[in-house]
């Protein structure tokens, strides 16, 4: 290393250091709700269930699942259309012969109203210098209202992309992934970076434990004036389940995660179920560990899945439904198919 490079990274590291360094509990919710239709429609409970590609978001040690269908993408419409994200979802074999996952992810909000400034704090009777009660408070009381005519409007983007490889020891697959963030929001932007580590392995047949280890040393968030975002590390363990029909054409598999950030007392946990009709049709349901219910469908051939996934917004946020759509492709029919129609 030469002494440029010395400079720098003892540069970067007093810039840490003397930034206003600040604990969050948000930022990184991006690949919190990222995913495609089988994921989003089992609560996204794929601690231990490696069975599709994006399963690598939530334990990197899920690589085996890239040899089937290995490239996924899915669309995301939240609340109603008012965020919209994608993902796409790849897998590849780098010159060491580890298998190497890659994620990239991508959320949008457009047209957000800015009200910083515009509340007309005139107090109850609505008129400005008469001292009555509310006025100057900075609450919005009633007999109040915003500027609307001066209403401005910003947009707020996000992209991530997640790098995960895994290795078999013993027993136990181990898997390591690195993850950074860029964000735009009206203006202000910032990156961040951030690791995860887990494993997983099998007790008896049919069966997975998966153990996940986010944020590990803690995710960095940098903005451009200087603040630093550090977010704690949260532990998660899952189990999933295969039961086979030996005399119908049906297979049950049954998800369930428990998570606990370290920053807080509580848990929470997630939960899916699916069933499978010979291999080509699945039924799903699910709860995350926001506590959203979640249904889907999914559509299954040797080449080609679909997947549709509808989450209904609880009574009490008033917030709209959810939707995404994602498909699964083995990219080498898809090149043949191209080639011979062409």
């Amino acid at each position: 290393m030469n002494h440029k490079n010395i400079i720098f990274i003892i540069t970067l590291l007093f810039s840490f250091i003397y930034s206003k360094s600040i604990w969050v509990n948000y930022g990184w919710e991006i690949f919190d709700n990222a995913g495609d239709g089988r994921a989003l429609s089992l609560g996204n409970s794929f601690i231990a269930d490696g069975t599709s590609p994006i399963s690598v978001l939530w334990n990197p040690a899920h690589q085996d699942s890239q040899r089937i269908l290995p490239f996924s993408y899915g669309h995301q419409n939240r609340f109603a259309g008012l965020v919209s994200s994608d993902v796409l979802v790849f897998g590849l074999k780098n010159r060491f012969k580890a298998p190497l996952s890659i994620v990239i992810l991508r959320e949008a909000v457009s047209s957000i109203p800015d009200t910083r400034d515009l509340l007309l704090d005139w107090g109850e009777d609505g008129m400005p210098g008469t001292l009555d009660t509310g006025e100057g408070n900075g609450i919005l009381d009633e007999g109040e209202r915003l500027d609307i005519e001066n209403v401005k409007y910003f947009n707020q983007s996000q992209w991530g992309i997640h790098l995960s490889t895994a290795k078999n020891i013993n027993k136990f697959s181990v898997g390591i992934a690195i993850k950074s963030l860029f964000h735009n929001l009206g203006g202000y932007k910032g990156n961040g970076f951030g690791f995860d580590i887990g494993a997983k392995f099998s007790p008896w047949q049919d069966n997975i434990v998966g153990l996940t280890f986010n944020h590990f040393t803690t995710s960095w968030f940098i903005w451009d004036n200087g603040t630093v975002e550090r977010t704690m590390p949260n532990i998660s363990l899952g189990i999933t389940q295969l039961f086979k029909f030996a005399k119908l054409p049906l297979n049950f598999r049954i998800n369930g995660g428990v998570i606990k950030t370290l920053a807080y007392k509580d848990f929470q946990f997630n939960i899916g179920a699916e069933i499978n009709y010979k291999s080509n049709l699945q039924i799903r349901l699910g709860r995350n560990n926001n506590g959203f219910l979640s249904t889907g469908i999914g559509l299954a051939w040797t080449n080609f899945s679909i997947d549709y996934a509808y989450r209904p917004s609880p009574s009490y946020t008033g917030f709209g439904s959810s939707q995404l759509i994602s498909f699964r492709i083995d990219p080498v029919w898809f090149k043949t198919k191209i080639v011979s129609f062409l």
